[in-house]
């Protein structure tokens, strides 16, 4: 499956982060977000990380106001893990946000 289109809203030390899915059939998806760049197709292995998620949007809570974030989202499929490329957005600073 590969993700795309992921936007972002809200502001301040959290973010509703969704996407949408072009291709095959995800059981789950793992959104990795951090302050440091790493690639657009392969986060940071120190990124944090979301798993497990089911639905096609998540929220990112503890966010520090004025910095900027990196974000990758990407869908997992049964028995094979994480599954490429990830899908890229880059953040300005959480209090500047407003649906991206």
């Amino acid at each position: 499956p590969q993700v795309e289109s992921v936007m972002v809203t809200g502001s301040g030390t959290s973010l509703n982060v969704s996407w949408t899915v072009v291709t095959g059939t995800a059981i789950g998806y793992v959104v990795r977000y951090s302050t440091d760049r790493g690639t657009e197709t392969d986060p940071l292995s120190d990124a944090m990380k979301r798993s497990g998620i089911t639905a096609t949007s998540t929220i990112l809570t503890g966010l520090q106001s004025g910095t900027t974030y990196y974000i990758w989202v990407a869908a997992e499929i049964l028995g094979a893990g994480v599954q490429g490329p990830y899908s890229f957005i880059k953040l300005k600073a959480p209090s500047q946000v407003r649906g991206v």
